[in-house]
This record gives structure tokens, sequence and C-alpha cells, in this order.
């Protein structure tokens, strides 16, 4: 008689445990990246804002970045 193997319930636990912490910290490198490229995007606004003398600040800076990476990342 053929029996079929299963998992205990430690044994799927574990498993489980470790593929989210896989997903989680793939999650944030991804995550960690994209904030980068919005801080460098968020600063040459900041540049060209004071340079021109428009108003504005550093919210509003960090925003138009946003928006700018998140349109070139759709384009693509």
């Amino acid at each position: 008689m053929l029996t079929k193997k299963t998992a205990t319930a430690a044994s799927s636990t574990k498993a489980g445990s470790l593929r989210n912490k896989k997903k989680k910290s793939e999650a944030t490198f991804e995550f960690s990246g994209f904030q980068d490229e919005i801080r460098v995007q968020a600063y040459y606004n900041y540049l060209k804002r004071t340079k021109n003398d428009m108003s504005g600040n550093e919210i509003t800076d960090w925003l138009e970045a946003e928006n700018i990476l998140r349109s070139k990342a759709s384009t693509h």
C-alpha cells in the first residue's frame, strides 16, 4: 500500500517564512533603488527651482521627481 508523505505544520511554517523573508528583502531592495533615483531627481528639481527663482519647497521637488520617474517607467 502506498502512502502519501505530508509535511508537518512546523516544516510548512518554516518554508513559508523563508519564502516571505526572501520576497520582503527583494522588495526592499527594489524600493530602495527607486527611492535613491527619486532623491537624485528631487535634487535636480531643487537646483532648477532655485536657479529659476520658482516657488516651491522640498516636498514639491520630491513629488515632481516621483511623477517624472513614474512617467519614465511607464513608457518603457
